[in-house]
């Protein structure tokens, strides 16, 4: 007898068939055969599936919590800085943008190098302020300046 299981997860879905045992003929416990079952096997066969499936979900549970490695920060040049920033920008750009400051930079003799992990960081602060944002940061400065 082959029962078709279905197991959740929060990021998929599992399917698989799974033949129950059943003693064969010779009633050897280890032989996997597919043979009608009696209704008096079915307790002993729904018994060995609900084992199987705990055991499954015990290792699915162990190949999910365990935790990733994070990588070793990693180095970019001004070649691979350019092809991982999502506009593109040109050398020169950078090149300005090094000048002013405006993005964390190493330099090494001549050479400019980017840690991936700095320029992750400064791609979210770099965030425009919406208006409001912006008139609330106006009226705590001006406030602040009263108090004075």
């Amino acid at each position: 007898m082959i029962v078709y299981v279905m197991l959740f997860s929060r990021k998929s879905v599992l399917e698989f068939r799974v033949p129950l045992p059943v003693k064969s003929l010779t009633d050897n416990a280890n032989n996997m055969t597919e043979m009608n079952l009696k209704f008096d096997d079915l307790p002993k066969a729904i018994s060995w599936m609900m084992n199987k499936l705990k055991e499954l979900d015990s290792k699915l549970d162990d190949i999910t919590s365990q935790p990733k490695e994070e990588p070793e920060d990693q180095w970019l040049n001004l070649k691979e800085l350019c092809s991982y920033l999502p506009s593109h920008p040109a050398e020169q750009t950078v090149y300005g943008w090094t000048s002013c400051h405006q993005i964390p930079f190493h330099k090494k003799g001549k050479r400019i190098m980017f840690l991936k992990s700095e320029i992750d960081t400064w791609l979210h602060e770099s965030k425009i302020k919406s208006p409001k944002e912006l008139e609330s940061d106006a009226l705590q400065y001006v406030k602040s300046k009263q108090r004075l």
